[in-house]
């Protein structure tokens, strides 16, 4: 049995950091994914910024922060255990694919604020959860930003329902705690 220590896997990372950088650097800055990224990116947060409510900025922007936790962890997990790989991202370091994740917790944030009873809300949930993975999951396989390995989109499906669903039963407790 090999015997590995925290040495060992610091080379690894600094390997692997090295490994990001270059391809990063010769392959996706610049590239007609990464432009894509950052204008799909851009679009979402004026929409946002435009739509924004300011009367539940609070609780609007803790379901933006928890989905982005959330989803960050998820994409995470998920590349570690390759279940799926980003192949191009903003940027060579960091979340795997961070842009993606600020977009769903923008979105999920504009849900939150249009449609505050639960039954219309649990609606709008599933029908973006819908989008998300049958429309959007396949698209970005298309454009070469998405490669799930071992994974499927019907396995994404009920994970975002859960996860827009749970944030906001969460907010909706620390809202009536801090009332």
């Amino acid at each position: 049995m090999v015997s590995i220590d925290l040495q060992d896997i610091h080379e690894a990372q600094n390997y692997l950091s090295n490994l990001r950088w270059e391809y990063w650097r010769e392959e996706i800055i610049f590239s007609f994914q990464w432009f894509f990224l950052l204008f799909v990116l851009f679009i979402v947060l004026i929409v946002w910024i435009k739509t924004l409510q300011r009367k539940n900025l609070q609780s609007t922007l803790l379901v933006g922060s928890f989905t982005l936790i959330v989803t960050t962890f998820l994409d995470t997990l998920g590349g570690e255990l390759q279940l799926w790989e980003y192949p191009y991202m903003i940027l060579p370091w960091g979340p795997r694919i961070l842009c993606i994740d600020i977009i769903i917790a923008v979105i999920f944030m504009m849900n939150y604020q249009f449609f505050h009873k639960w039954k219309s809300y649990i609606f709008s949930s599933t029908i973006i959860s819908a989008v998300f993975s049958f429309v959007l999951e396949p698209l970005s396989v298309l454009l070469n930003l998405y490669e799930p390995m071992k994974w499927n989109s019907f396995y994404s499906f009920p994970i975002y329902i859960l996860i827009s669903l749970i944030i906001k039963w969460i907010v909706e407790k620390i809202k009536s705690i801090a009332r």
